[in-house]
């Protein structure tokens, strides 16, 4: 059960930090395009002049979204981060206890057979000391 949470936070981790990434890459293409359109906008007409303003105001307008989504991204990233280590940590506390609950069943286990080896030898050791 705890591996299949650890299992399912890693994927949510995973797809967290690929939403990131996407955003990430838009911001990159949308700063290309704005430098692109800025070095062109004076190269035209007054009219070419304001379809570059309109442009680079939707750009502008582009951008400011994307950073939002971008830090709720990176925020969400966090989050699932946390989730994954708290199970992570949770999973490697439950095979720690279950490694120490096998090493002690192995002790009491080995006990047990000396002391059933011990009793055997005690019993032979009797049998012989009554044939004599």
């Amino acid at each position: 059960m705890r591996e299949w949470a650890e299992g399912e936070a890693k994927i949510e981790l995973g797809r967290a930090v690929g939403e990131l990434s996407a955003l990430e890459k838009s911001v990159k293409a949308n700063a290309l395009a704005r430098n692109a359109a800025g070095e062109r906008r004076f190269t035209g007409g007054d009219a070419l002049n304001m379809v570059y303003e309109n442009y680079l105001a939707r750009l502008e307008s582009e951008k400011e979204a994307l950073l939002k989504k971008t830090a709720e991204a990176e925020s969400k990233v966090e989050a699932a981060r946390t989730v994954w280590t708290d199970a992570k940590a949770a999973l490697k506390t439950m095979e720690n206890l279950k490694e120490r609950r096998f090493k002690e069943y192995r002790k009491d286990a080995l006990a047990e057979e000396e002391k059933q080896l011990e009793e055997a030898r005690r019993s032979d050791a009797d049998c012989s000391g009554d044939a004599d």
